[in-house]
């Protein structure tokens, strides 16, 4: 005898998952910049218990060809199936191309699970950019968000050697696999910066960034 549904509807299932969901804590430190961000497990602890105790099940594959990796997440509930993100990014770029494969999987599967779970980051002190009232004196999240975006706009301008806002917001696009652009950067730097962090190996410089966002634009153009 099939176990009756616990909602009416898929919707009602995934906002009650949404409800019961916080944000997750910028618990990773890149060893860079001294940044900190959100890591993959962080995510996945805030968001599959929650969707899970709806009945709903997350499910997120990785395909890569030519050169391209692919990370598709899917929610199903019940006979349901509802595919909800797909993106994908160039490794055409990087030189261990099994290391930038991994890298690139765990960037996205993150950000797609963080997007479908409609969650966002925020500091341990539990406060949030958004959140904070105006003060005279900047927050510590504030002064960290700051910090970040005057990094990000270092490292596109003096080592990607981007010159126009243009060469930028191919970039950043590029790095993010079109999740953030100029128009919405600024609302948490930190994962612009921690992407174009992911995005480099080991050393700097950056400098390949701009020739690979522009390759991949050209192959765009011609398909």
């Amino acid at each position: 005898m099939a176990t009756p549904k616990k909602h009416e509807s898929f919707a009602a299932a995934i906002a009650a998952a949404q409800a019961n969901m916080n944000n997750a804590i910028k618990g990773s430190v890149n060893p860079h910049f001294k940044s900190r961000y959100a890591d993959l497990a962080a995510v996945r602890d805030v968001a599959l218990p929650a969707f899970n105790a709806e009945g709903i099940a997350v499910l997120q594959a990785v395909d890569g060809s030519d050169d391209v990796v692919s990370v598709s997440t899917s929610l199903l509930w019940g006979s349901e199936r509802l595919e909800v993100g797909r993106c994908s990014i160039s490794i055409a770029s990087e030189r261990n191309r099994a290391q930038g494969a991994g890298k690139v999987a765990t960037y996205l599967r993150r950000y797609q699970l963080a997007a479908v779970a409609g969650i966002a980051q925020e500091d341990d002190d539990g406060q949030s950019i958004a959140e904070t009232p105006r003060r005279e004196r900047p927050t510590k999240a504030q002064r960290l968000a700051q910090d970040q975006l005057l990094k990000v706009k270092q490292i596109l301008h003096s080592e990607v050697g981007c010159k126009s806002k243009e060469d930028a917001d191919m970039v950043i696009r590029w790095v993010t696999g079109g999740c953030w652009s100029l128009d919405n950067w600024e609302e948490d730097p930190g994962d612009v910066l921690g992407a174009l962090q992911e995005r480099n190996d080991s050393n700097p410089p950056y400098e390949f960034m701009l020739s690979a966002a522009m390759e991949e634009g050209r192959r765009e153009a011609k398909q």
